[in-house]
């Protein structure tokens, strides 16, 4: 059986390298419009010992240091090109579809890579990663990584594992607003059939239907559902969350969802980590008790937490002289709708601080999660639904410390 593996890997390799992409130089580049320059330089190391802090580490003296087998950087969205002809990269060697192809084999944590890629060409690399999930047994219910196309652009998308701050700003979101609509309909004497054909969808892939988003394929990070008994499944709202990504890419999400999909809601959220996440270079003295070093790491960030937190503010997470987590010196939700040129945005934190006057309502209302004619029929008020800012900015805080546990396990075991 093990040969019959090895056998389909290696023509699956085969397959994959015969065929080249169209490929295009990439930056990196933050959807932040306001960013202090004075967070943007490497962490200063010290020599002083430290009994509390532990073993320093040796960043290494590149600018771009990356421990991914790729070229594209943590936590960061790749700035499109729209030269079509063949090129290598900037950094001298991986074409963009060599570089899918790393990242889908091998899924680095928090990669992200976008690039011009003609329909056809698309085609042929999503039947590459089919090859690759066979020979690699990867189950297709598994979420990361995947592999989008916006058939209106014509952008490939690659996403590979994000941290928990990425992923609980969505998973914690959905809940939050299903709740607030459910308690609104009760309250209004809405009978339970209908509070039930609202539902979570997650984060499922779905394709597009209209216009030139026809042959696009999306997974969004969460959803939410209106599925009546015996009825058709229509996709009510769309969450796409952004982290130190760029924010014109997000936009092109929200495009996919309002016009390849015709959902009546997409909200975006918004979040920047500055400076971006860098692994150290050298670890100088290996960790031999991985259990006891980790919970070391949380005893010394308990202080520096417990005291951001008492003054609202969201600072970086540092253990033994290194930032496992930069400032996340801002984030806002944003509420587009279909037909609306601009959206309405609901700032949470600015400067790494918490907003003085955190919002009550991110602007939904009952109408986003009943198709009209069902609200009408019964007769419930249309009415704008509360939300808890307060709660949720601090469900970040905590995702901040959980990204940097896994960035320095991940670092520590390896």
């Amino acid at each position: 059986m093990y040969m019959v593996q090895d056998r389909i890997a290696s023509l699956a390799d085969a397959w994959c390298l015969n065929f080249a992409g169209s490929s295009t130089s990439f930056r990196r580049r933050s959807f932040s419009r306001a960013r202090s320059t004075a967070t943007q330089s490497s962490p200063r190391l010290s020599n002083q010992s430290d009994v509390d802090r532990g073993k320093r580490f040796k960043l290494d003296s590149s600018p771009d240091f990356s421990r991914s087998p790729t070229d594209v950087s943590s936590t960061t969205s790749v700035t499109v090109s729209m030269d079509k002809s063949p090129q290598k990269n900037e950094r001298g060697g991986h074409s963009d579809y060599d570089t899918a192809i790393d990242l889908l084999k091998n899924n680095p944590p928090e990669q992200r890579l976008d690039f011009h890629l003609p329909y056809s060409q698309y085609l042929k690399l999503e039947e590459c990663w089919s090859k690759i999930r066979l020979a690699e047994n990867i189950s297709e219910d598994q979420k990361y990584p995947y592999l989008a196309y916006d058939s209106a652009a014509e952008i490939a998308t690659v996403v590979t594992v994000p941290r928990a701050l990425h992923e609980r700003a969505a998973v914690e979101l959905t809940p939050m607003i299903l709740d607030s609509a459910e308690k609104y309909l009760y309250s209004h004497g809405a009978d339970a059939s209908l509070v039930r054909n609202i539902g979570n969808g997650g984060s499922t892939t779905f394709n597009g239907i209209y216009g030139s988003y026809s042959r696009s394929k999306k997974q969004a990070d969460g959803t939410i559902l209106y599925t009546p008994f015996g009825g058709h499944t229509t996709i009510m709202i769309a969450i796409e969350v952004g982290y130190s990504q760029d924010y014109t890419a997000l936009c092109r999400n929200k495009d996919q969802w309002i016009e390849g999909r015709h959902v009546k809601v997409c909200v975006l959220v918004c979040l920047d980590e500055s400076p971006r996440f860098r692994n150290p270079h050298t670890l100088n003295e290996s960790i031999g008790d991985v259990e006891a070093e980790m919970e070391k790491m949380g005893r010394s960030m308990a202080e520096s937490v417990i005291r951001d937190h008492s003054r609202d503010y969201y600072g970086f997470i540092e253990y033994r002289d290194h930032k496992w987590v930069g400032d996340l010196t801002e984030a806002f939700i944003e509420v587009w709708r279909a037909n609306k040129r601009q959206p309405i945005r609901y700032q949470l934190l600015q400067n790494a601080w918490s907003c003085n006057r955190l919002p009550k309502t991110i602007g939904l209302k009952v109408s986003d999660f009943v198709p009209d004619e069902d609200l009408k029929a019964a007769n419930i008020p249309d009415s704008s639904l509360s939300f808890d800012a307060i709660l949720y900015v601090d469900l970040l805080r905590r995702s901040m410390q959980t990204t940097a546990e896994e960035r320095y396990l991940e670092f520590i075991s390896h």
